[in-house]
């Protein structure tokens, strides 16, 4: 008389899948590693300067990299003021620069108040509002 030993694998609470996973395992497996990939591409692009991200979507970050010191933007922004607004009394006009990363705004103020708002990127100076 022959004795057989049999073991038994018990897992407990669990069931054992043999095979692969299923397609929802895939698929959420995909999804998050696009959504890890998008953030990467993201970041690296704003930290570039590429234009895709930061600064919301300004585009290049000019903090650092702008050429122009905040006296060369006072002096451009008075003159971009003079040719545009045929204001020929500018005794009493100011100008200010806020650096927003992305971009400079400059703001013209003539006796305490803003009468106009010009920003400056990528070399270009333009009127806001």
């Amino acid at each position: 008389m022959t004795k057989e030993i049999y073991q038994e694998e018990e897992l407990v609470g669990t069931t054992a899948k043999r095979g692969g996973g299923s397609f929802k395992d895939y698929l959420l497996i995909t999804l998050i590693a696009l959504v890890a990939m998008m953030g990467i591409n993201n970041y690296i692009d704003a930290r570039a300067g590429s234009g895709a991200g930061g600064c919301g979507g300004c585009g290049v970050a000019s903090g650092a990299a702008s050429s122009l010191t905040e006296e060369e933007l006072v002096r451009i922004g008075l003159e971009f003021y003079a040719e545009n607004s045929g204001d020929t009394e500018i005794a009493d006009v100011q100008a200010r620069v806020r650096d927003f990363g992305c971009h400079q705004e400059i703001y013209i103020y003539k006796g305490g108040r803003r009468v106009m708002r010009i920003g400056y990127a990528s070399g270009q100076l333009f009127r806001m509002s």
